[in-house]
């Protein structure tokens, strides 16, 4: 009975189960949670153990656990709620959890809700490894659960955790992969086999190749968990995500859900799609949402955003005053923003500039005397906005004082000259014409907008900074174009300073917006005399819409293409703030819901699962290698010889397809028949690859100068015509497992086997 209850197994997968958990106390206060997640995980294996003595089914086994698991959670945490306030009482505590996620920066306060939410979770996933490591007796897989556990950890950490948590982890499922091995060999029948091939004297049971084998392979999955990561590209936005560890670490102040920098080359390019917060305006061209502005620029990257410090308090509903060095004239008005199901952290909070006037509801919240930029002491679900319409006659010629505005008319000493000689050349009769002219050269067809950078480029040997690479490349994303024109005005005498925020997106058919998280955006901040900071927007139109209508408009004021709407308030002298009804509109916007802010945790952990999943089976890791080996052909061969580097290139994309290549030494003729026999081509396609042969024999024989350069057209005819020829599930396979990704694969783990094999005095045989 006790074998039956596999008590050294239960052992190794509870152990497993603290290991992974250890990560967390880098997220938490306090310890006693940490004791009651472990003695919980111990208890279900406890329950584990003796369902098996009883012989029940795997199924029985994991419904026990579970039901005891929800059970005991149930008693420990609304124990005096089991009547009908259950549900309610239950409701109250994943909503206490999921507000000290989003709002909590690390280390985070342990709420009962976010202790209950614990222990459903945790001893969840450790009922998982034991259901696999013990019952299923595959503890293999049991790698996965934990490594979810894991996982909780280091992608909600603010930094990278101590690689002691990843070593254990790893040594704790390596244990019980080779317990799980040894009791499964051990299970085997008594009868000696005979080896076919010879083996060591001191191998009786012929096991010494698989043991190689098993230790050679853990230790390949180790190094690859460590070295995949850094080759694949992140997956996420770099700033205004959700949840623990996005904000600032510094004791007593508001949780920052965004990072506090801006890389040139690696941030603002996310497609994730969360909500970030819905709305409404009498606006029919409503600008972005801003979330800060500011910072400093050095080295490729914007850090050092202002924080909710020195605020202004603003009871709702009244005027602020208006932004420095703006003026109000005759045709000035004010368009009206109601916000709902907002998600941001405090005291962060996305709104259009300059506003008017703001309704937080139970929220205090006050404005940066340098920005604008309204903050509130907690999360407001629901807010009501007025915001002012810049107008063009506003504006003053003449210079801002440069010593008042000098950190925000310093350049990058690093492309200085280049940014200089380029503003000299755009001209301008004052400054807003100076900005215009900035705006429009890089909004212009010259300029691409890419989510891909180009590749740095080099001048006088030395690489290209990442401002300078893209004036000369003309390739990037809003980043780029708005660093760009920041640099650009302040060379011309005009400060200028980045914003970070939302696009607006695009309304539904209830004219109701949707922001997401891949609304993320920058642009930059102008400061104008009569104006005060006024928004432009360098970004090519294919990602932003139409400029600011104010940058198109006439000497006289008249607006090219926009014009207050018929629901736009009057001039600031009689515009009505939002008072009490917009703030009766926040209060019975939100959705009501009892479930709808606890589904985060369940969504975060398929998404967790999902990754791991395609992790293990390799479907980004292949196709990555492939490509790497297409470019190192490419990169090897192209600039003495760029058509026998498309061809080889083309072959190994045939052989991707499942077309392998034939002898090396085949003429190209020989390997033109070749290709016809085995790739059942279109007459198109047979007419591109003929083309393509002859290309290549003109490279190959012809007399230096003389051949041609590409064949680039005739490949693409004829992949396209043997994926026509192909099945889906053909196409698919061979997208994510191509054979040329395999084969670097399997040199690679050669190579890297090698190593560890002389190490551990393992023989090759």
């Amino acid at each position: 009975m006790i074998a039956r209850a596999r008590l050294s197994e239960t052992a190794l997968a509870f152990v497993g189960t603290v290991v992974a958990i250890w990560p967390l106390t880098t997220l938490l206060q306090g310890g006693s949670w940490l004791w009651a997640l472990i003695l919980l995980s111990a208890f279900i294996g406890l329950v584990g153990a003796a369902m098996r003595t009883t012989r029940a089914s795997a199924a029985v086994i994991l419904l026990v656990q579970v039901v005891v698991l929800l059970v005991v959670v149930a008693l420990l945490n609304v124990h005096d709620h089991l009547d009908s306030t259950l549900v309610s009482a239950i409701h109250d505590l994943v909503q206490e959890a999921n507000d000290t996620v989003r709002q909590s920066s690390v280390p985070a306060p342990v709420t009962p809700g976010l202790l209950m939410m614990l222990e459903l979770i945790v001893p969840g996933l450790a009922i998982g490894i034991d259901f696999l490591a013990v019952t299923s007796r595959q503890p293999a897989l049991a790698g996965v659960p934990m490594m979810v556990i894991y996982m909780l950890s280091t992608s909600n950490t603010g930094s990278a955790l101590n690689p002691i948590f990843f070593i254990m982890l790893a040594a704790a499922w390596l244990t019980m992969l080779a317990h799980g091995s040894g009791v499964l060999v051990r299970g085997w029948s008594s009868v000696r086999a005979r080896a076919l091939t010879p083996t060591l004297h001191e191998d009786q049971l012929g096991l010494a190749g698989l043991a190689s084998v098993a230790r050679a392979l853990g230790i390949v999955t180790i190094l690859l968990a460590l070295i995949v990561p850094v080759l694949l590209p992140s997956s996420g936005p770099h700033y205004f995500a959700k949840g623990l560890g996005r904000g600032g670490h510094g004791g007593g102040e508001g949780v920052v859900a965004f990072s506090t920098t801006v890389n040139l080359a690696k941030d603002l390019r996310k497609t994730n799609g969360t909500p970030v917060l819905t709305f409404k305006t009498t606006d029919v061209s409503p600008p972005p949402l801003r979330v800060t502005a500011g910072g400093t620029y050095a080295n490729g990257e914007w850090r050092d955003f202002p924080k909710a410090t020195g605020l202004v308090i603003s009871p709702n509903g009244q005027p602020l005053p208006p932004p420095d060095g703006s003026v109000t004239t005759k045709d000035a008005y004010v368009e009206h923003m109601q916000v709902s199901d907002n998600t941001m952290a405090a005291p962060n909070v996305p709104a259009p500039f300059p506003i008017e006037a703001g309704d937080f509801g139970q929220s205090q919240w006050g404005y940066s005397p340098t920005t604008q930029q309204p903050y509130v002491t907690k999360a407001a679900k629901s807010y009501a906005l007025d915001y002012r319409i810049p107008q063009r006659d506003a504006y003053q010629p003449g210079k801002a004082d440069p010593q008042k505005f000098s950190e925000t008319l310093r350049l990058d000493p690093k492309s200085a000259s280049r940014v200089r000689a380029l503003a000299g050349s755009l001209g301008g009769k004052n400054s807003f014409d100076q900005a215009v002219r900035i705006q429009d050269y890089l909004r212009s067809s010259s300029f691409t907008y890419s989510l891909t950078l180009a590749a740095t480029q080099t001048a006088n040997g030395k690489k290209l900074d990442p401002l300078s690479n893209f004036l000369v490349t003309k390739k990037g994303y809003c980043t780029q174009f708005a660093t760009a024109m920041i640099m650009l005005a302040r060379a011309d005498g005009i400060p200028a300073r980045m914003a970070l925020g939302f696009l607006p997106g695009t309304p539904a058919a209830n004219d109701t917006y949707t922001v997401v998280q891949s609304n993320a955006h920058a642009w930059p901040e102008l400061f104008l005399r009569g104006l005060g900071w006024t928004r432009f927007e360098p970004t090519p139109g294919s990602h932003t819409g139409a400029a600011p209508t104010y940058t198109t408009q006439t000497s006289s004021g008249g607006a090219v293409g926009h014009a207050p709407s018929a629901q736009s308030t009057a001039p600031k002298s009689s515009a009505a703030a939002p008072s009490a009804t917009p703030s009766k509109t926040a209060s019975t916007t939100p959705k009501s819901s009892s479930g709808g802010r606890h589904i985060d945790w369940a969504g975060n952990l398929l998404v967790i699962l999902l990754v791991l999943v395609v992790g293990l089976l390799g479907a980004l890791v292949l196709p990555l290698l492939a490509r790497r080996h297409r470019e190192s052909i490419s990169a090897r061969l192209r600039e003495h010889r760029p058509v026998e580097a498309q061809w080889q290139v083309l072959q190994t994309r045939l052989g991707d397809l499942g077309i392998p290549p034939p002898d090396a030494e085949s003429s190209p003729r020989a390997t033109e028949r070749y290709y016809r026999s085995r790739a059942a081509l279109p007459p198109a396609g047979l007419d591109a690859l003929h083309s393509a042969v002859q290309t290549l024999e003109q490279e190959r024989y012809a007399a230096p100068g003389t051949a041609a350069t590409s064949i680039d057209p005739q490949a693409r005819e004829v992949l396209d015509g043997v994926r026509r020829q192909q099945s889906w599930p053909q196409r698919i396979g061979s997208a994510i497992l191509p054979a040329s990704g395999r084969a670097v694969f399997a040199q690679g783990v050669g190579r890297v086997v090698e190593w560890p094999a002389r190490l551990l005095g393992i023989r090759r045989r």
